[in-house]
């Protein structure tokens, strides 16, 4: 191969063309990838500003999610809910995970997996704290505040896009008259165009779990509107819902949601595109310079 420099322009290009070509090959497997694994995608996540209560025991509390991390890994090959307590005389927390349970366990695994990755990204090690993927969430607190109200609202994003069509009330209406009567901790049902799934935490009861899916149900009515598609998490329970196969990306187009880890994950896609389109660029006048080269020739 020839050497790079301002006197060989023409082994430049090509240099630079293949280097080009490696990063959107790479680009487009990553883009393929998470098309393919959906319930990956990040929704939310919620993570302590300080460590007050534990601030002297950093070393103790990073061990201890350690091993609850290991420990959830290994239950999710077996289960799609799983809830415990760790500690020592210094600390003590309240960890849990869950898959939706149209996962299989190998995507639970995998699902949880993601999660492990994306709380040390996000949260650091942060206690309390959630992560929200679409499949799957893990959560963290203090014992003491095991007791927060089923029916706290964590996040809620609505779509910005709204309906047209007269018949979107009238499907909308019976599809959550379905899901709440489903009676199960997982529901999943379409009427007409509209198509709604929700699920409690694994250890709501019946009537609990009833109770917070009423309630994102009225949490939709009165917020979302006419919105094509939204979302509802509850510390029990979630809903979401889309009309016409309306998707809602969340943090990136959607104005109306909130949760840190979502604005943190459009930061990290814009650039993506802008660093695409620079490349782009690049090549554009790379390859102009190649055909001056080879006229002079």
């Amino acid at each position: 191969m020839g050497y790079c420099s301002l006197s060989n322009p023409s082994t430049c290009l090509h240099y630079y063309q293949f280097l080009l070509k490696i990063f959107l090959l790479n680009f487009m497997l990553q883009s393929a990838n998470t098309n393919n694994i959906d319930l990956h995608q990040l929704v939310f996540t919620t993570c302590s500003t300080q460590n007050q209560t534990y601030q002297n025991y950093d070393i103790s509390k990073l061990s201890i999610v350690s091993s609850l991390f290991q420990e959830f890994l290994d239950k999710s090959l077996e289960s799609k809910f799983f809830e415990t307590y760790a500690g020592d005389e210094n600390i003590a927390i309240l960890g849990s995970f869950q898959c939706r349970n149209d996962l299989n366990y190998n995507q639970c695994h995998i699902c949880t997996n993601k999660l492990i990755d994306m709380y040390n990204h996000f949260c650091g090690g942060r206690i309390p704290a959630r992560v929200q993927l679409t499949g799957c969430y893990l959560d963290y607190k203090a014992e003491e505040e095991r007791e927060i109200s089923k029916l706290q609202i964590l996040h809620k994003v609505c779509s910005e896009k709204r309906a047209k069509s007269r018949s979107f009330l009238e499907e909308m209406g019976y599809a959550f008259a379905e899901i709440e009567s489903c009676g199960n901790g997982f529901c999943e049902l379409s009427y007409g165009k509209v198509h709604v799934m929700t699920q409690c935490v694994g250890n709501l009861g019946g009537c609990d779990c009833g109770e917070c899916v009423n309630k994102a149900v009225q949490i939709v009515h009165d917020e979302c509107a006419y919105s094509l598609a939204g979302d509802v998490y509850l510390d029990g329970c979630y809903l979401s819902y889309n009309y016409d196969k309306y998707k809602i990306s969340h943090g990136i187009d959607e104005g109306k949601g909130s949760g840190e880890g979502a604005q943190k994950l459009a930061a990290i896609v814009a650039g993506g595109i802008v660093a695409t389109i620079l490349l782009g660029v690049v090549f554009y006048f790379m390859k102009s310079w190649g055909k001056k080269d080879d006229g002079k020739l």
